[in-house]
């Protein structure tokens, strides 16, 4: 029998030799498969940096509100008498006043889903990216599948601190587009931030997986390895992202954890 693995995002097997789930389309990198070496982190309690998002930037990072629909209601058990000339029936006020009830229960729960999902303050947003914000929640809810607009909500949402919500929009978008290599890094980095720092690993590592030379996925496993104590790998990742670079803040950032680690394994020396 052929050897099987689950999908780390949604748990479906899938054949060895997979690169996407069969379920859910969600990348998969080679060192989830069977026989590889997925070497998940554990990092040291306090941090010495913060990993860098995928925009060379600082940026911090929101989920879709589950929509529900209201039940219709079912048909009468039996049809109203016919009504006396000029006047209404006894059965057909009482199914005026049902009907009104349902309508009003709709009317009710479209104005709540609607403050929900389009309305929705998005907490620490500026002006400019909560009036962005509730466009692209217009456009998801008008097409789910919008990868472009998970993403650009998950970017506010990353850019704000909402970390929990904006991984549930870069993996939605991920489902629908699993090339999207800068929401992968910030899908990691949002684990990061939220003290689960395996599965950001395991991402970054997917990253790099796809794109070898991504600069700030590169930078972010020099932090992972260094939160470790594992300085030479440390150094390693941190000068191969400073020979991707394009962006003079990230040149910058490089020299100073080159700096920070060759200091600290001068003093382990000593």
């Amino acid at each position: 029998m052929s050897e099987t693995f689950r999908c780390p995002d949604c748990g479906a097997e899938n054949p060895a030799g997979a690169e996407h789930c069969v379920q859910c389309n969600f990348p998969i990198a080679a060192h989830d498969r069977p026989g590889a070496d997925a070497r998940p982190a554990r990092p040291a309690v306090t941090p010495p940096a913060a990993p860098a998002p995928s925009a060379e930037a600082g940026r911090e990072a929101a989920p879709p509100a589950a929509r529900s629909k209201a039940p219709l209601p079912r048909p009468l058990s039996r049809p109203p008498r016919r009504p006396r000339p000029g006047a209404m029936p006894h059965e057909a006020v009482h199914l005026w006043v049902w009907v009104g009830g349902i309508v009003a229960v709709l009317l009710i729960f479209m104005a709540v889903t609607w403050r929900r999902d389009i309305g929705r303050t998005v907490e620490g947003a500026s002006p400019e990216q909560q009036q962005r914000a509730d466009q692209l929640m217009k456009e998801l809810a008008r097409d789910s599948t919008n990868a472009a607009a998970h993403v650009g909500l998950g970017d506010i949402l990353y850019d704000t601190g909402n970390w929990s919500d904006a991984i549930v929009h870069y993996k939605a978008a991920l489902r629908r587009d699993s090339t999207l290599v800068t929401a992968i890094v910030d899908l990691g980095v949002c684990y990061y931030n939220l003290s689960v720092p395996g599965e950001a690993e395991r991402l970054f590592r997917l990253a790099l997986s796809k794109e070898p030379r991504q600069p700030i996925a590169l930078f972010n496993m020099g932090i992972v390895h260094e939160r470790r104590n594992e300085n030479a790998e440390a150094l390693r990742y941190f000068r191969a992202a400073g020979e991707v670079a394009t962006v003079p803040a990230m040149h910058e950032a490089v020299r100073e954890a080159v700096a920070r680690v060759e200091q600290r394994m001068a003093g382990g020396a000593r």
